[in-house]
C-alpha cells in the first residue's frame, strides 16, 4: 500500500472537517504536518480541529504558532483572536485579555474581538472577586477553627477545675464524716450526764433507806434488851 502524501492527508483532513468529524480531521492534519516540508505550516487547521474537540490547550498552542506565520496583518489578528477564544474556554481570562488586545492592535476595527475583550475583562473581574471571597472565607474558617480550638482548651481547663473542685468537696465530705464518727455525740454525753446524776440520787436514797433500816433495827435491839435478866438470857 502506497503511503499517502502530506497533500492527500491535508485534503482528507479538510473533508473530515467539513463532515464535522473533527477528531478524524485533527488526526489527519497532525499526520500531514509530520511529513510536510518545513515551510508548510498547518497550525491553523490543527488549531481549528483541536478547538472543535475541546482540546483548548492544543488549540491555543497551534493558534499561537499561526500568529508567527500569518500571511498578512488581518490573518495574524484573526489568529490572536482565536488564541483569546481558546484561553477563554480554559478560563484563563487574564491571558485572553492580552490576546484580544494584541488582535485589536493589529485590527482595531474588529467589533467581535472588541466584544470578546470586554467579556474577558468582565469574567476576569468576577473571577478576582470570587478568589477574594474564597480567600476571605478560608481566612474566616481558619479563624473559626482557631477559636474553636481555644474554646476547647478553655472548656477542658474548666472541666479539670470542676473535677478538682468536686474531688476537693468529696474529700471534705469524707473528712467531715470521719470527724463526726470520731468525735463524741454531745447529745449522748448530755444523756450520760443526766443518767449519772439520776443514779447518784438513787444510790443516795438507798443509803438513806439502809441507814434508816439499821437505825430501826438497832432501836428494836435496845428495846428488847430491857426485858433480859442479868445473866443475859431471855425467858
Amino acid at each position: 500500500m502506497q503511503a499517502q502524501s502530506w497533500q492527500q492527508l491535508l485534503r482528507q483532513g479538510k473533508e473530515y472537517y467539513e463532515q464535522e468529524n473533527y477528531q478524524a480531521a485533527y488526526d489527519s492534519f497532525i499526520e500531514a504536518q509530520k511529513i510536510a516540508p518545513e515551510d508548510v505550516d498547518l497550525s491553523k487547521d490543527i488549531g481549528n480541529a483541536a478547538y472543535r474537540i475541546n482540546d483548548y490547550q492544543t488549540a491555543e498552542k497551534a493558534y499561537n504558532s499561526a500568529t508567527s506565520n500569518g500571511q498578512n496583518d488581518q490573518d495574524i489578528a484573526k489568529q490572536w483572536h482565536n488564541v483569546g477564544n481558546s484561553q477563554m474556554q480554559s478560563k484563563n481570562y487574564e491571558a485572553a485579555v492580552e490576546s484580544y488586545k494584541n488582535s485589536l492592535r493589529i485590527n482595531p476595527n474588529d467589533d467581535q474581538t472588541r466584544y470578546n475583550l470586554a467579556e474577558a475583562k468582565r469574567r476576569l473581574k468576577k473571577q478576582e472577586q470570587q478568589d477574594q471571597q474564597d480567600k476571605q472565607n478560608q481566612d474566616k474558617n481558619q479563624q473559626n477553627q482557631s477559636e474553636d480550638q481555644a474554646d476547647n482548651q478553655n472548656g477542658n481547663q474548666n472541666q479539670d477545675s470542676q473535677n478538682q473542685n468536686q474531688e476537693n468537696q468529696q474529700n471534705n465530705d469524707q473528712k467531715n464524716s470521719s470527724d463526726k464518727l470520731n468525735s463524741p455525740n454531745e447529745s449522748d454525753m448530755n444523756q450520760s450526764k443526766l443518767s449519772d446524776r439520776k443514779t447518784d440520787r438513787m444510790l443516795e436514797e438507798l443509803m438513806k433507806q439502809e441507814m434508816e433500816t439499821q437505825r430501826k433495827v438497832q432501836a428494836q435491839k435496845l428495846n428488847k434488851g430491857s426485858f433480859t435478866n442479868k445473866s443475859g438470857k431471855r425467858w
